[in-house]
């Protein structure tokens, strides 16, 4: 199998480093997205050790500019994007009435709204190619759309 430009957000910890990881050992370049730059250093360390090529990117998925920028730079340095992986997230765990207002609008601004940044940053640069897959949500450029 072709080693493919992939992207993963959320990737400075837990299931998106993992899947970060997961990419570097298959030979992948990996375009690694998140806000935490000890995190995304230390994930572009691992899949580069797994044996994949990484590009670290500081970026807060919540702000579609920042997460289209990321994506610019990711293609610029490691190619066309092949695969998009969005596992960007983030939550508050407290009881319901110890919780902000403003702490609810940023787990739906990074959980919600970063997901559907980066999907739109995806596909910008997949459809005039017509190839590219963005897993999480079930869709291929191809026209095939399916629910995952």
């Amino acid at each position: 199998m072709e080693n493919q430009t992939v992207v993963v957000t959320g990737a400075s910890a837990g299931i998106g480093r993992a899947t970060a990881r997961l990419f570097g050992e298959r030979g992948d370049r990996v375009g690694l997205i998140s806000r935490g730059q000890a995190g995304l250093d230390a994930a572009a360390r691992e899949v580069e050790e797994a044996g994949g090529k990484a590009l670290a990117v500081s970026a807060d998925v919540a702000d579609y500019e920042q997460v289209a920028a990321a994506a610019g730079q990711i293609e610029q340095r490691l190619g066309p994007i092949d695969i998009w992986v969005n596992v960007a997230f983030t939550s508050v765990f407290a009881p319901f009435a110890e919780i902000t207002a403003e702490e609810f609008r940023r787990v739906t601004e990074v959980s919600y709204l970063g997901f559907v940044y980066g999907t739109m940053a995806a596909l910008s640069r997949m459809r005039p190619r017509n190839r590219g897959t963005i897993p999480a949500a079930g869709i291929s450029t191809t026209g095939n759309f399916t629910r995952a």
